[in-house]
């Protein structure tokens, strides 16, 4: 009797991990539910390099590089995608000046630069107002 009640649930199990390692995206989303952040930028960067019109990428690559606190090029190209796409995003607020940082050091004058760096302004203000 207990071989009838473990044998689908062996089944179900064996058919959940196996969506999570043929599926990329299954796959990121596992070892970033584990922390495994590195090895899941290595499978979003090539896969970002292939498939650059996949949002959930960008997302998911912003949130590895948020947690890692890296303010590098790479990261900081990724931050602005985030932004400027308005690709949802948990820690975006963060990420004004970050990015308005960024644009200020490289002399950006254009006006998606000026969008983010009054954003990244009005948001300070209104946390010291606070």
């Amino acid at each position: 009797m207990l071989q009838f009640v473990l044998l689908p649930i062996v089944i179900i199990a064996l058919l959940v991990i196996a969506a999570i390692w043929i599926s990329p995206e299954h796959k990121i989303r596992y070892l970033m539910w584990r922390g495994n952040y590195r090895n899941a930028r290595r499978i979003i960067e090539p896969l970002l390099a292939e498939n650059p019109e996949r949002l959930s990428l960008y997302r998911h690559l912003a949130e590895i590089y948020y947690f890692d606190n890296r303010k590098d090029k790479r990261a900081l190209r990724i931050f602005e995608i985030i932004l400027r796409l308005k690709i949802p995003f948990q820690w975006k607020n963060e990420l004004f000046p970050l990015v308005a940082k960024y644009y200020i050091s490289e002399g950006r004058t254009d006006s998606e630069a000026l969008k983010i760096i009054e954003k990244a302004v009005e948001k300070e203000l209104t946390r010291i107002n606070m």
